[in-house]
């Protein structure tokens, strides 16, 4: 992918340590296949994975080499902490670029600080800004790595973007406070929930309109898809639940019950076993629901970090971290044994986690 140059990158800088339809639908089943490779098995032994934990209130990036569990590099967002911050995060279908939803908190006025923010995961450098005005809460990229899509929370809007040029694809009406956002594995649905409505919308890639409102549970803050597109989980941090949905019609077919106190927010979606991950930032806890029967088979509490908020998995399914926000921590946890194995101090307010790819040479 060739990515634009950078602008305004004077606050950008890494401190280190140690179609045609036919066209359109042939790449998007391509896409499908790669990026069900990539959540699956296109992780090799000797890949080697940096996780990335969006930092709030530092208004930086922490990066952690998976290897050795210690964090490398420490990539800046912005000169103004405090005011502008990175929250959500995604990764390309590849591995090699990081989108962070960068927010300026200021809804009525659009500044080149209300951006998608592209990270390079082989220099871990910004690369490209994407002006996304509206408070970009979170974001995701498409599976054949060439749009990302974003929930626009001061707007109540979504709106996608080409990677490459930064041209708007579309912006569209969703519920009031959009915060998440995921693309569906075969590229046809984005689906964006808003908190104060208790809604998620679904909208048609293909044609470029809104199919669909649908009511799930109360705050829902972020969308996950199953890897075969067939479910889709949003999590509901007041309603202490996760809904599922089912993507041919869009229709609710479960409710996973967490417990009221749970607030649950981030999900993550394991490559290799039928699981779903679910951090709960009232319980200090990570939820291990069975994705076939949708039943909940352990709960994670002991030496887990203060309010966790983001969680990814390594994409050979070995590992686990967490973003916890009021440790300024990550937390690392043996997916095998679902025991916590380490804590790695991070940034101020660690809000999201994702993970970059980066092969090694032959």
């Amino acid at each position: 992918m060739n990515i634009a140059p950078v602008q305004h990158q004077r606050h950008a800088r890494t401190r280190t340590r140690g179609i045609g339809l036919v066209a359109r639908t042939v790449l998007l089943f391509a896409a499908l296949a790669f990026a069900l490779a990539l959540g699956t098995t296109a992780a090799q032994d000797d890949d080697r994975f940096f996780v990335y934990i969006s930092n709030e209130y530092s208004a930086d990036i922490s990066v952690i080499d998976s290897s050795t569990d210690t964090v490398v590099a420490t990539i800046d967002i912005t000169g103004r902490p405090g005011e502008v911050r990175p929250r959500g995060m995604a990764v390309s279908p590849d591995g090699r670029y990081i989108y962070v939803s960068v927010s300026d908190f200021m809804p009525t006025v659009e500044t080149n600080e209300d951006t998608i923010t592209v990270i390079d995961v082989l220099t871990n450098e910004v690369v490209n800004r994407i002006a996304a005005g509206g408070n970009p809460e979170r974001v995701a990229a498409t599976p054949d790595g060439t749009e990302v899509w974003a929930a626009l929370e001061a707007i109540a809007q979504g709106g996608g973007w080409n990677v490459e040029t930064g041209e708007e694809i579309a912006t569209f009406r969703v519920g009031i406070e959009a915060e998440g956002v995921d693309v569906s594995p075969d590229g046809r649905w984005v689906y964006i929930s808003a908190e104060t409505t208790h809604t998620v919308t679904v909208f048609d890639r293909e044609n470029l309109e809104v199919v669909k409102h649908v009511l799930v549970g109360n705050r829902p803050r972020e969308v996950r898809f199953a890897h075969d597109g067939s479910v889709a989980y949003v999590s509901g941090e007041v309603g202490g639940n996760v809904t599922v949905i089912e993507t041919e019609d869009h229709t609710v077919i479960a409710t996973i019950d967490l417990g009221l106190d749970s607030r649950p927010v981030e999900m993550a979606v394991d490559p290799v076993r039928d699981r779903l991950y679910v951090v709960g930032g009232g319980t200090s806890a990570v939820y291990v629901i069975d994705t076939t029967t949708y039943e909940l088979i352990e709960t994670i509490r002991e030496g887990m970090g203060r309010r966790p908020w983001g969680i990814a998995i390594t994409p050979d399914g070995r590992k686990i971290y967490t973003a916890d926000g009021l440790s300024d921590s990550s937390t690392v946890i043996d997916a095998e044994t679902l025991t916590v194995i380490g804590q790695i101090q991070t940034g101020r307010g660690s809000h999201s986690a994702t993970v970059g790819v980066i092969p090694r040479e032959d």
